[in-house]
């Protein structure tokens, strides 16, 4: 839209999962190699677009941009790369304040180090201008998406992305969050203004030959056996055509 906000508005999520969508199919793209990287107002982009879709990523990168609020959730980088460099002087529209802050709030949420895999580049001397991150697809690279992690922070900062790795909400909208962990058949999740979730399971999450049991802010909903169909498959497949996002269990809960 050539607007100052063009990465904030509803069309942009859609279109990102879409190109995604047609290079899995048509240009036999690895799922779990997908990248996003911008500078400057790309940056912004890559700051918007990686939180909200971290479960299309393999990593995400952003250079001389920062966060914007209600826009950018740390949370949602609970199993996804996230780097972001910024310069010691690039202090217009509070970059440089925002990033900092960005920081202290994935350090908070790092509860362990293998989560929240996220690291700022403080570029002493720099501006806006110039930052030395030409060859930084070459840190990114290693990174592989890992499609079903089995704990899952997912904070909504929008109506228009309800999918979010092994969850879907059906009416999303802003300052909903699900916590949820999976192990062992059991499925924990926690609600915060949520009314009505989805879960898409398979066999990469629980063993089918057991009963599953799932509970939602303390309260046992499911114990029971499930039963995968490939009608589910199938349906999950064409939803994201990600062949990793294929379940052979779709339902709301309970399911």
């Amino acid at each position: 839209t050539d607007e100052w906000n063009g990465f904030y508005t509803g069309y942009v999520y859609p279109l990102i999962a879409k190109l995604i969508r047609q290079f899995l199919i048509f240009e036999e793209v690895n799922p779990n190699k997908v990248f996003v990287m911008g500078y400057s107002h790309g940056g912004y982009g890559a700051f918007a677009i990686g939180p909200k879709m971290a479960d299309r990523f393999a990593a995400i990168h952003s250079s001389a941009a920062a966060p914007t609020d209600g826009e950018s959730s740390p949370k949602n980088l609970r199993n996804t790369p996230f780097t972001f460099m910024i310069g010691e002087r690039d202090t217009a529209y509070g970059r440089l304040k925002r990033c900092i802050a960005f920081d202290k709030e994935i350090q908070k949420l790092r509860i362990r180090q293998d989560t929240y895999p996220a690291k700022m580049f403080l570029m002493r001397g720099h501006g806006h201008g110039g930052l030395p991150d030409r060859d930084h697809i070459k840190m990114m690279y290693p990174a592989i998406r890992n499609p079903v992690p089995k704990t899952l922070v997912w904070e909504l900062t929008d109506s228009v992305v309800s999918r979010f790795a092994w969850l879907e909400i059906p009416k999303p909208s802003k300052k909903q969050l699900v916590e949820a962990s999976c192990d062992n058949n059991r499925i924990d999740i926690k609600l915060t203004k949520v009314e009505a979730l989805n879960l898409y399971l398979d066999e990469r999450l629980i063993d089918f030959s057991k009963r599953v049991i799932v509970r939602v802010n303390g309260v046992e909903v499911v114990n029971r056996t499930l039963n995968p169909s490939v009608s589910s498959l199938c349906r999950t497949l064409e939803e994201r055509g990600d062949p990793e996002f294929g379940f052979s269990v779709k339902g709301p809960l309970p399911l």
